[in-house]
């Protein structure tokens, strides 16, 4: 019995539904089943991940090492701060924790610089209040410090944008 329309779209969508699931399975990515070498090893042989370590350590901190194919999970420090769910969804082996910590790394860089931010905001609309309560300065001074000081302020209102490669394949 041939299928009507309706049904024949029906089953289309379900086709797609069970591909996306597979391919979500398999790590998110849609090209997942396309890599035959193992991050890891990839990882011993790029002189990128050299320049990684290096430029991590000069912030005082070292990134797992990608030499294996363990899971993200078994990196976590302490595993009773962050509770007991599921932290990095379906991301597996050295490829899914290097995926896993450039989002890590870019939360830490978002959350720093809102800290710091914050910090010479403070600093610098302290200095701003004490111009204003300051007799000591001249009157000329005074307001070109005040000027001085504002424009960091505008500074400070401002986004900064760096871009990124595209790191992750969607269904494509």
């Amino acid at each position: 019995m041939a299928l009507t329309p309706a049904e024949k779209q029906r089953a289309y969508r379900e086709r797609q539904k069970d591909k996306k699931q597979k391919e979500f399975k398999k790590g998110g990515d849609a090209a997942a089943d396309l890599f035959l070498t193992p991050f890891s090893v990839f990882a011993q042989n790029d002189p990128g991940i050299d320049d990684l370590i290096n430029y991590s350590s000069l912030a005082g901190f070292e990134l797992p090492p990608f030499v294996d194919e363990r899971d993200p999970e078994e990196f976590v420090l302490d595993r009773e701060t962050h509770g007991d769910g599921d932290l990095f969804g379906d991301a597996k082996g050295a490829l899914g924790r290097a995926e896993a910590t450039i989002g890590i790394l870019q939360d830490v860089a978002l959350l720093l610089a809102e800290a710091v931010n914050r910090y010479k905001r403070q600093e610098i609309e302290a200095r701003l209040s004490e111009l204003e309560s300051s007799t000591e300065k001249d009157r000329g001074e005074a307001m070109k410090e005040a000027v001085r000081l504002n424009k960091m302020l505008d500074q400070l209102n401002k986004q900064v944008r760096r871009s990124f490669p595209q790191w992750k394949v969607t269904g494509v």
